[in-house]
Formats: structure tokens, C-alpha cells, sequence
């Protein structure tokens, strides 16, 4: 019986100095990503949060702020994956949805701002046509963008930058109805 009391006792002690170790190893990796972002070595804080994530991939935090560097990084697709676990994980975390609307709106007007082709020296030549596959991505982006600004102010209702983000919609609004049909519109 006290073997296995003793046995008992290692395992759950073990466990618990497991659990703080990591925790440690977390947040050190967290404080070391924090500071590559600040230099600007967004790569490297990439790096860093997929190790965070690696020991313990329940921290939305964690989650969080690698889709931020995702974004700085302009991989759109890994960024709003990693910020739909961090909704799985934390659905009230706000941020999250803001983010979304962010990269999806970065992710229609980089398709948009292709339509334009550079000439040697640097200038823009003429525009090319969208193509109606180029309008129907850009208003699926527009339109996530819109539905998520939404969800931000629903979650966050006293935020302080309410009016920025209604103009936001207002103004992704206009653009669906300039890169496709005015049955997207999406109201705030």
C-alpha cells in the first residue's frame, strides 16, 4: 500500500513539475518571439511560436500572436487558420475576429493591387482586368472581413475604436459593390 502511495506521489509530482517546466519554456520562448518581432526578425518569431505552440498548444495567447507574425509575414492562409484555433480556444477573445478581418482584407486588396502590372521603371503601366474568379475572391475576402469586423464589435461593444471599424465596413462595403455584385453587401 505504500508503494503505491509513493509511486502514486512521484507520478503526480512529476506531472506537476512537467506542467511548470513548460510553462517556463513558454514564456521564455514568448518573452524571445516578443522581442524578434520589436527587431523586426519576423521569421525568427515565427519560429520561436511554433515552438511555444509544439509544448503546449492550448494557449490561445500563444496561438494569437503567431497568427500576428503570420500576418506581418504576409502568409494570409497560416494566419487565419491559427487564428480560427485561437477562436476554437478562446470563442470570446475578440482580437481574434479583428485579425481575421485584417487578413482577409489584406488578402483582397493584394489581389486587387494586382490587377496593376509594374513597367521597368518602377511605375504602373495599365491596369489589367480582373478576372470574375479574381472578383469572386475579392468579395468572398471582403465579405469575411465584414461578417468578422462585425463579430469584433459584437464580442468588444465599448471598444474605443468603434467608429474606425464601422468605416471600415462602410468602405469594404463600397468595394464589393465596385469588384462585384451588390448582392454580397454585408450591413454593420
Amino acid at each position: 500500500m505504500k508503494k503505491t502511495i509513493l509511486i502514486t506521489a512521484i507520478v503526480i509530482v512529476s506531472l506537476i513539475s512537467t506542467a511548470c517546466i513548460n510553462k517556463f519554456a513558454v514564456q521564455e520562448l514568448n518573452n524571445k518571439a516578443q522581442e524578434l518581432m520589436q527587431e523586426g526578425d519576423i521569421e525568427g518569431a515565427i519560429s520561436r511560436l511554433e515552438s511555444c505552440i509544439d509544448l503546449d498548444e492550448t494557449l490561445y495567447e500563444t496561438q494569437y500572436n503567431l497568427a500576428v507574425a503570420y500576418l506581418h509575414a504576409k502568409k494570409y492562409d497560416l494566419a487565419i487558420k491559427t487564428l480560427e484555433r485561437v477562436k476554437e480556444l478562446n470563442p470570446e477573445y475578440a482580437e481574434a475576429y479583428y485579425t481575421i478581418a485584417v487578413a482577409n482584407e489584406e488578402e483582397a486588396y493584394l489581389l486587387i493591387d494586382g490587377e496593376a502590372e509594374e513597367v521597368g521603371n518602377g511605375e504602373s503601366a495599365d491596369r489589367k482586368e480582373l478576372t470574375d474568379s479574381d472578383k469572386k475572391r475579392i468579395k468572398e475576402y471582403l465579405v469575411t472581413a465584414i461578417e468578422n469586423y462585425n463579430l469584433y464589435l459584437m464580442k468588444k461593444p465599448d471598444t474605443a475604436d468603434r467608429d474606425k471599424v464601422e468605416d471600415k465596413i462602410k468602405y469594404l462595403n463600397n468595394d464589393i459593390e465596385r469588384y462585384g455584385d451588390t448582392e454580397a453587401e454585408v450591413s454593420s
